[in-house]
């Protein structure tokens, strides 16, 4: 009996130990705000005034915001000092059988929102001394191991702030069409393991260049809770968090358990003026840890309830107050003037209050929980709709009017800096996310576009991604203030003094900055002129034909050698729009057959642009044709194999998926 005591209080204190030594491993990161920059809160009146109030108030947001964003249904539920303040469904859950949403009982997919319940199981086991956020992954791997790319290893602390430094991907393994499909993660994670592209983040205060939010890195960690409990993680989550919060219209399970199946909602995405259900069983998810919940929005109170009263739920706890006091805290941090992250929550700060929390996207489903802390309120909000970005937009929405009404503040006028034209030109350039494929052919969405700074004659810089620009103003070094709202963004600067990379509104997201031949305006001009180029040797081919079958020798097959090429990299750009424009909606599930191949056609190209290339050498010395006729042959054969190595850039040579 003695010795049984004695091991129980050793194996306490062990892992009071290991936990204690966690916390102090990286001590919480203060945000600084700038005066004369950051927003000034006003503090009287301040605070939500009554449930009548609130009801009234989000009435008239969502019904906007349903009606401009042909929106189908959504969910929304505000806490408040340990209970549910307000709770209220809109539109419907199915629109055929004009089934509205019950708070209580409808089922939402809260897509990454679900990566918060995977964190706290990890922290849970943290208190516990089964895991240490700093020990290498591979402690608590049994199935497979993560490479040892570099000198440090991936930690948990690494997968809980997105900075582990792995490259992104998903197509044809991050959704299956049905559950039927699934596989076994620790088979999915082995099979789908992405390429280490930069060190893990040690320096918590202030590397975020390599910032870059990671769905397997989360559903790794899940994968570790199940190894580390000896419990699969459904099971955990089912005992450790879904029981004692009373979340019993909530599961990661696929499919759905059979006494809640009924309660899901259809997702939707709104087209050509109607509402078209999502048409597989429902949105699979192979990551399941990174994003497989569906619950009700009553359940998601009460989560949120758990969090703000650190940990504890009518009497029960979840975590350890300490705990959930790490897990908010600010321990990854780009810059000390703009948003940082906790171990599973990131911030925001907005009316100059710190808000935390998750958001999450599915196909159809789009999710925000936001909490303040110190005003121990939480806003949750859930769409079963998407129509192009309207969604995304109408959360941010409405959080921004629920801070403007209930949490109001005075936003200081920015003058810019008279001298700040003598450092502009430091900021200028193309930049990107780090999030991206860097290995496989998922990389071609790269070329979608680039954000662009350019400095302004007001003394302001103006970033312009897409069809959207915004101008921002320096009020620190390296760091800026969007000009009429209260939104900062840093730039990262190396030892040289150059700029390399931007941490804009999610720290968990940075941005690098592209090299001249990496930016996609050059790769979009040589794609372009290259298929001119082809164009014209295949009309310069027939033009000369009879010509040319006259010709000993090479030059009797120079022009058809271009023209072969041309013909090849013509089929391929083709078949490749094509198959991608035929798939382009169901392209999550995998790259299509017709994709797959067309990318023989580039490799048929390159011993032909080889030899082209060889032959407008050949054209020179010997004087073949016209100098004008040599100089067009020359520049069809540079394009031919500048269009392949554009080609390789984007990994289009060869088979590279993920």
């Amino acid at each position: 009996m003695k010795q049984a005591l004695s091991k129980t209080l050793r194996a306490g204190v062990i892992a009071a130990l290991t936990f204690a030594s966690s916390v102090m491993a990286q001590a919480p990161l203060d945000y600084r705000q700038v005066p004369g920059a950051s927003p000034e809160p006003i503090t009287e009146g301040a605070g939500l005034k009554s449930r009548e109030d609130l009801e009234a108030f989000i009435d008239g947001v969502m019904a906007a915001h349903l009606k401009q964003n042909h929106l189908a249904g959504a969910q929304v539920a505000v806490v408040k000092d340990g209970e549910i303040f307000f709770s209220k469904g809109y539109g419907y859950a199915d629109v055929e059988k004009r089934l509205p949403v019950d708070p209580a009982t409808t089922l939402f997919r809260p897509g990454s929102v679900a990566k918060v319940f995977t964190w706290v199981a990890v922290m849970q086991l943290v208190e516990q001394g089964k895991l240490d956020l700093d020990k290498d992954v591979n402690t608590y791997l049994t199935q497979f191991k993560i490479p040892a790319t570099f000198d440090a290893p991936i930690t948990l602390r690494n997968a809980l702030t997105h900075t582990p430094g792995l490259e992104d991907g998903g197509i044809g393994y991050l959704f299956k069409r049905t559950t039927a499909d699934l596989e076994p993660l620790a088979d999915s994670l082995a099979a789908h393991m992405p390429k280490r592209m930069r060190p893990p983040t040690t320096d918590f205060s202030g590397d975020g260049g390599n910032a870059s939010y990671s769905n397997y890195a989360t559903a790794l960690a899940g994968l570790i809770v199940a190894n580390v409990s000896g419990m699969s993680f459904d099971d955990y989550l089912d005992k450790h968090i879904f029981e004692p919060l009373e979340m019993q219209h909530s599961t990661f399970r696929q499919p759905l358990p059979p006494a809640i199946a009924s309660d899901m909602a259809k997702g939707y995405t709104f087209k050509e003026g109607i509402w078209k259900p999502y048409e597989h069983e429902f949105e699979v998810i192979q990551f399941a840890p990174a994003g497989s919940l569906s619950a009700s929005t009553n359940d998601m109170a009460n989560f949120m309830i758990a969090h703000l009263n650190y940990g504890e739920f009518k009497g029960q706890r979840i975590l350890k107050e300490e705990t959930a006091r790490l897990m908010q805290s600010r321990v990854f941090s780009p810059g000390p003037h703009v948003n940082g992250a906790g171990l599973g929550l990131f911030e925001t700060w907005v009316n100059g209050r710190r808000v935390i929390g998750h958001w999450g996207d599915m196909q159809t489903f789009h999710t925000s929980m936001d909490l303040l802390p110190e005003a121990r309120i939480g806003i949750y909000v859930s769409y079963n709709s998407s129509h192009l970005d309207g969604t995304s937009i109408a959360r941010e929405d409405l959080l921004r009017a629920f801070m403007d009404r209930y949490y109001p503040a005075k936003l200081p006028k920015l003058t810019p800096p008279a001298d700040f034209k003598d450092r502009a030109g430091k900021y200028a350039g193309s930049y990107t996310l780090t999030r991206h494929s860097y290995t496989t052919a998922e990389r071609l969405f790269t070329l979608g576009g680039a954000a662009k700074v350019v400095p302004t004659k007001d003394n302001t810089l103006m970033i312009a991604a897409g069809d959207k620009a915004t101008q921002w103003v320096e009020i620190a070094p390296n760091t800026f203030r969007q000009i009429d709202k209260d939104e900062n963004i840093t730039f990262f600067e190396n030892a040289k003094g150059e700029i390399t990379g931007i941490s804009l509104r999610l720290p968990y997201v940075a941005f690098y900055r592209l090299a001249w031949y990496q930016t996609p305006q050059l790769h979009w001009f040589v794609l372009g002129f290259g298929l001119l180029c082809f164009i014209v040797a295949l009309v310069s081919c027939l033009r000369h034909w009879k010509i040319d079958r006259a010709a000993t020798g090479p030059l009797r097959y120079a022009r058809r050698l271009a023209a072969a090429t041309g013909l090849l990299l013509l089929l391929f750009v083709i078949l490749l729009v094509a198959s991608l424009a035929a798939n382009i909606e169901t392209l999550f599930m995998g790259f299509p057959l017709t994709f797959k191949l067309a990318l023989v056609l580039p490799l048929l190209a390159i011993p032909l642009a080889l030899a082209t290339l060889v032959l407008a050498v050949k054209a020179w010395r010997e004087g073949w044709w016209t100098r004008y006729g040599r100089a067009q042959y020359s520049v069809i054969a540079l394009f031919g194999l500048l269009f392949l190595w554009s080609l390789h850039s984007v990994n289009l040579i060869g088979w590279n998926f993920g």
